[in-house]
């Protein structure tokens, strides 16, 4: 027994379990419309034996399901994900903090040592405010019969004597008003200097702790790669289209992503990638279920009859595609871009933009002219989509004529060998004007009556520029799906398209209009219906 005892402690004391805390920053983040997968790295020195790591300071936000860790260089044991009882976190400022905290520090100093400085002095004021005091309470000599010499003598010194304190205190008084104007300005300087602290500082938050036991066969040095969900972090598209449009015409599409996160943590020197995938959204097709239907006698369908319970149920709302930029399909489903340097995004940062590229192409010009509506025509460039890659949408896209903003809007998705015609504000130059020529509405018919509604419309479009323009003027008929309402129309010119881009109704006129010179379009339509019918 005293042999096996001795023999124990004669035991390697790496072979005892150690805890070994690790700090694990962000260098890596997958981000997605909503949410990010992100990456932590860590290397650590294991001696031999059993052990835990112990990682703590991950953000309260982190999702315990998709926590997936993986180690090189030891075994992996069991990963228990804590969100209460955790170890305080020993954070560590970074430089430009370290040096923010330093500079308040130093202005805090200054500030006490004026203020000394400034007491210094008033205590000086004090002394000579007490001669001046004690001065005036002095008499003159008790003798009966003072000789004048000595009265003399004794009111010069007393006159010289308040004098030299009147001027000590007001010497004191001017100085120590020097001091409260650089007091103000290092107190001025000193809430700068702590707003920058403030700003540098990483959210102080409850968080999560990660607790990995290992298994080193031998003293080595491991790697861990830590990979979560966080939901609080996103990114969108931010594009800058500029259409130059003078003696040559060229399209730039200059792209650009809004990221942000709040996950209660700072992101320094991160490897971000940008991806159109969408995690928390819809993953899996909806079902369809059998549709039964039944058909009853008027008046008598059984109260409460309904469908199948699994009959028809509500449309879900329809998946709308992803307002992202995505210069890589590679898998041909989502897109993905990554973002050449490091990133740095503090928690509750919105809107950091990155630069992505820029797509260069050149657009068709026109004017759009819709003198049922418009006052002018509009400056028009049609995109073809000839980038080889997928344009995808963005709510923030900013237009630019030959350098100039011109409006804020929207991109839609623009599929590769698509076109879509991009507006780039009015061309005041483009008059246009509609004038009701005719218009007759009564009854019609001998032995039956008939409603019917003429109407005869003139469209004018006034070049008043110095240059000519390639027109494309909209106009529009109405349209029925009853056979007791007949519709009749007529125009001059005919139109180039009818049911222009599926709308029916809707024609569309492509004409060139010189400079100075003026484009008529006269549009007549022909309604009637049933006397005991009504027109909507």
């Amino acid at each position: 027994m005293t042999k096996a005892f001795a023999a124990l402690l004669f035991l390697p004391t790496a072979l005892y379990a150690e805890t070994i805390p690790l700090s694990t920053p962000v260098t890596e983040a997958v981000i997605y419309s909503q949410g990010a997968t992100v990456t932590r790295t860590a290397v650590f020195p294991a001696p031999q034996g059993d052990h835990e790591l112990l990682i703590t300071g991950l953000p309260p936000s982190l999702d315990p399901h998709s926590v997936r860790v993986a180690i090189d260089g030891v075994t992996l044991g069991a990963v228990t994900v804590r969100q209460g009882r955790v170890l305080p976190v020993d954070t560590i400022d970074s430089p430009e903090l370290t040096a923010a905290k330093a500079e308040v520090k130093r202005l805090e100093g200054e500030i006490e040592t004026t203020r000394d400085a400034r007491e210094d002095v008033l205590m000086r004021e004090t002394a000579a405010q007490a001669r001046i005091t004690y001065l005036a309470t002095l008499t003159g000599p008790t003798e009966t019969a003072p000789s004048p010499e000595t009265l003399q003598a004794t009111l010069d010194l007393i006159a010289a004597q308040t004098l030299a304190a009147h001027q000590d205190a007001a010497a004191a008084q001017r100085e120590a008003r020097g001091f409260a104007d650089t007091l103000k300005e290092l107190t001025e300087t000193l809430a700068k200097a702590q707003q920058t602290v403030d700003a540098l500082t990483p959210p102080q938050n409850n968080s999560a702790m990660l607790a990995v036991t290992i298994t080193a066969p031998e003293a080595t040095t491991g790697t861990l790669t830590l990979t979560h969900l966080v939901h609080q972090a996103g990114w969108m598209p931010v594009y800058d289209v500029h259409l130059t449009h003078t003696d040559t015409t060229q399209l730039s599409l200059q792209r650009g992503a809004f990221v942000g996160q709040n996950t209660g943590e700072d992101w320094r020197d991160v490897a971000v990638t940008l991806s159109t995938s969408r995690p928390n959204d819809q993953t899996v097709p909806s079902p369809l279920y059998p549709e039964r239907r039944a058909i009853y006698e008027k008046q008598e369908r059984r109260a409460g009859a309904t469908y199948d319970s699994k009959a028809a149920p509500a449309p879900e709302s329809p998946v709308m595609a992803e307002a992202i930029a995505a210069p890589d399909f590679s898998d041909g489903i989502n897109a993905t871009y990554v973002y050449p340097a490091p990133v740095s995004l503090g928690s509750g940062d919105d809107n950091l933009r990155l630069s992505l590229d820029t797509l260069d192409t050149t657009p068709g010009v026109f004017a759009l002219a819709n003198p049922m509506r418009d006052e002018t025509a509009f400056l028009m460039a049609t995109l073809t989509n000839d980038t080889g890659e997928t344009i995808l949408p963005s709510y923030e896209t900013s237009y630019y004529l030959n350098g100039q903003f011109i409006s804020r809007g929207e991109m839609p998705l623009v599929a590769e060998g698509d076109t879509l015609d991009l507006s780039f504000g009015p061309i005041n130059g483009l008059r246009l004007s509609q004038t009701v020529l005719d218009r007759e509405a009564g009854d019609s018919g001998v032995l039956t009556s008939r409603n019917e509604l003429k109407e005869t419309r003139r469209f004018t479009i006034e070049n008043l520029s110095n240059r000519s323009w390639d027109m494309r003027i909209l106009g529009r008929v109405p349209y029925s799906e009853q056979e007791d309402l007949q519709i009749t129309w007529q125009a001059k010119p005919q139109p180039d398209q009818v049911n222009h881009d599926d709308d029916r109704g809707i024609l569309a006129w492509e004409r060139v209009v010189p400079a100075g010179d003026s484009l008529d379009v006269t549009l007549s339509t022909h309604l009637k219906w049933p006397g005991d019918m009504e027109l909507h």
